[in-house]
């Protein structure tokens, strides 16, 4: 018997908790910013923020249906799920740029 180091389900439990802490670090990101930018930029930002926080933590929602379907997809033969997912956070990184530049010049 061969003592073996690669296991075939770890690669996605390690891809599931990178999209978890992702997708925290996008809504604790957009909650900050948002609150350091409410005052010079007033309703704007809460504005920002209560649109923008749902959709970082539909992230953290799809990122765990993203898991199970790898899973499945891994252990049928069935295609890996889309590049939805990654399109949405870097939809969400720069709408949080743009808040921050907005910040920054105003």
């Amino acid at each position: 018997m061969v003592d073996r180091t690669y296991d075939p389900g770890a690669q996605n439990e390690r891809t599931a908790l990178a999209w978890t802490r992702t997708a925290l670090a996008l809504l604790v990101g957009v909650v900050l910013a948002t609150r350091l930018a409410a005052e010079p930029l007033g309703p704007a930002a809460v504005v920002f923020g209560l649109l923008v926080a749902p959709v970082a933590l539909a992230i953290l929602l799809l990122a765990r249906r993203r898991y199970r379907r790898s899973h499945e997809a891994l252990h049928t033969d069935r295609s890996l799920p889309d590049g939805k997912l990654p399109a949405l956070v870097a939809l969400v990184t720069l709408l949080l740029a743009a808040l921050e530049i907005a910040y920054a010049v105003g």
